[in-house]
């Protein structure tokens, strides 16, 4: 089925590609669970759903508005309803979803990189992506060490701008405007400084809105009320997923340069370096797998919902 003129209209270029990916495919693939990815989550989730199906066919969206976009399109179509679908978004700093019908998955933290920086899957990394013995090598326990150190230091330096950033969106969210900030994968460039040693904060409220002018107000007591909730929040689990992914790879930099300065022994096994999209790939295997992902699998590749 062809998309009319008013769903065009009401949608944008990338929704509409999905959507007819989707419309053109169900033919040829009539038994296929159909996932709707956000962008290049596919690494993360397809591992998991071949545990259920190997019968699966991936269609990007963008980001999470564009997967909601594509859902009300194919929620609406009376047609696509005997087909299997799986949509899988981030939560981001918004409210927990509703429950829809037919379901969509919601990560229970940020985002899928959130569910990669434990300092239990750190471990796993040290024992099988730089084979340092758990059991018979001291340097898998001083790495060790130093990760939740300087890792608990990166997160009272982050502290601030998440407390920031999650206002404005609070503020999208509730008043149906923009935020005046577009955010890259990486940290931005000068507000704090990471070595093995720590990790030093050069930023306050002040210098937040000069480097964002753009960014719409918010106001000081709700910044204070929201800080001091994330100073008693899960920060792994809270916290913006891309930057707590690029400190694991920071901190993977710094560890394999401190070894080579202290002549220890560390060879790291991945070839090349490392970005958000590569350790999503790499390290896909040791990350966390939220129990309600795998109820969410069996539900939709069974239609039992």
């Amino acid at each position: 089925m062809s998309l009319s003129v008013e769903e065009m209209r009401n949608s944008t270029t990338i929704s509409v590609v999905a959507y007819a990916e989707f419309a053109n495919s169900t033919r040829a693939l009539p038994n296929h669970l159909f996932c709707f990815f956000e962008g290049k989550d596919n690494p993360y989730y397809v591992p998991r759903i071949k545990k259920y199906t190997n019968d699966y066919h991936p269609i990007k969206c963008g980001g999470r508005s564009k997967v909601l976009e594509v859902y009300e399109l194919i929620k609406n179509q009376a047609v696509y309803s005997r087909y299997k679908k799986a949509f899988f978004i981030d939560r981001d700093f918004n409210e927990a979803m509703p429950e829809q019908n037919p379901p969509i998955f919601e990560t229970p933290c940020y985002s899928i990189e959130n569910l990669y920086v434990s300092s239990s899957i750190f471990k796993e990394i040290l024992s099988n992506e730089f084979h340092l013995s758990e059991t018979t090598n001291p340097l898998h326990q001083k790495y060790f060490d130093l990760y939740q150190q300087r890792q608990d230091n990166f997160h009272d330096a982050v502290l601030l701008f998440n407390a920031w950033y999650s206002c404005l969106i609070d503020r999208r969210n509730n008043e149906i405007i923009q935020t005046g900030v577009q955010l890259a994968n990486k940290f931005p460039r000068g507000l704090i400084s990471i070595s093995m040693d720590e990790v030093l904060i050069n930023y306050d409220f002040n210098q937040l809105k000069e480097k964002f002018p753009s960014a719409i107000e918010v106001n000081e007591e709700n910044l204070a009320v929201k800080i001091e909730e994330f100073r008693n929040c899960d920060k792994l689990k809270t916290f913006r997923g891309k930057y707590e992914m690029e400190f694991l790879i920071k901190f993977i930099e710094l560890m394999i340069s401190n070894a080579k300065e202290n002549e220890e022994d560390v060879r790291f096994s991945f070839d090349g370096a490392l970005n958000n999209e590569r350790a999503i790939s790499v390290f896909t295997n040791y990350a966390e797998t939220p129990e309600i992902l795998y109820n969410y699998l069996e539900s939709v590749t069974s239609n039992k919902f």
